[in-house]
C-alpha cells in the first residue's frame, strides 16, 4: 500500500518541478523579442500566430511595435512605450501606456534565445533577434 503512494507523489513532485519558474532579470530581458504565437495554456496548442516585437531597454521602458497584414484593418501597426521593472525574478510590465496598472509575468521556460512567459492570461512563446 505504501508503495503505489510513494510512486505517486514522487511522479506528482517530478511533475510540478518541470513547470518551475525560471527567475528574470532585466539582463536577460533586454534587447528585442519577436512574439512567436500567443496562446492560453502552457501547451501553445490553440496557438494564434503574431507579428509583435517587444524591445526591452535599460532605462526600464520597452516599446511594444504590432503589424496587421488584414486589408480590413484600420491602422496597419500599432506601437506603444511601456514601463517595466524585474522584481523577484518576475517581470511586471504596465498593462497599458498612461496607465499606472502593471501586470507580473513569469517565465516558465528559458532556454538560450527562446522564452515563454506567462502573463496574467496568456502565454507568450518569444524569441530574442
Amino acid at each position: 500500500m505504501k508503495l503505489p503512494i510513494l510512486i505517486a507523489s514522487v511522479l506528482l513532485s517530478a511533475s510540478f518541478n518541470t513547470l518551475a519558474d525560471v527567475p528574470l532579470t532585466q539582463a536577460d530581458l533586454l534587447g528585442v523579442w519577436k512574439i512567436e504565437k500567443e496562446a492560453a495554456d502552457a501547451s501553445g496548442g490553440k496557438s494564434r500566430p503574431s507579428n509583435a516585437t517587444w524591445d526591452f531597454r535599460a532605462d526600464g521602458t520597452m516599446e511594444g511595435t504590432a503589424e496587421d497584414n488584414d486589408k480590413n484593418a484600420r491602422i496597419n501597426q500599432m506601437r506603444a512605450v511601456l514601463n517595466y521593472n524585474v522584481e523577484n525574478g518576475k517581470l511586471n510590465k504596465q498593462i497599458a501606456s498612461g496607465r499606472p496598472k502593471m501586470e507580473s509575468c513569469t517565465a516558465i521556460e528559458k532556454e538560450g534565445s527562446r522564452m515563454v512567459l506567462k502573463c496574467q492570461f496568456v502565454y507568450f512563446f518569444m524569441n530574442k533577434k
